[in-house]
């Protein structure tokens, strides 16, 4: 039972955190010009962080190739942020995909850097007398 209450309560909680971001992407119709502003600046987070997350934690080459690729998928999540929404339905299942695909990035660079971590660890250690 505790397991299950643990369960629903990180659930409501990730709902809870992410409905800041999800009014960024509905914001097309906002006239007061200083919240426009913040939700633009929302938007953009969303869209940079799996970048920033890929250039801090990653290393060499790989870095800029996963930087690459997250870049390709993230264009059309910052399509969808800063144009006018077709439906609320449509809005709805690109923002669900552009944070799945954020989430997404983000745990495979850090598994990818504890692997390099881990490796670079091992040859340091084989190395050593």
């Amino acid at each position: 039972m505790t397991r299950r209450l643990g369960f629903i309560a990180l659930v409501a909680a990730m709902i809870v955190s992410v409905a800041s971001p999800a009014m960024a992407f509905q914001h097309d119709r906002v006239h007061n010009p200083v919240v426009h502003w913040a939700l633009d600046i929302a938007t953009l987070a969303i869209v940079v962080a799996p970048l920033w997350t890929a250039l801090l934690w990653g290393k060499g080459r790989s870095k800029w190739l996963l930087v690459g690729l997250i870049a390709l998928v993230q264009v059309p999540v910052a399509i969808l942020g800063f144009s006018p929404g077709a439906s609320a339905l449509f809005a709805g299942s690109g923002l669900f995909l552009g944070l799945a695909i954020s989430v997404a990035a983000i745990v495979y660079t850090r598994r990818a850097t504890r692997l390099e971590r881990a490796a670079s660890q091992e040859e340091l250690a084989g190395e050593a007398p």
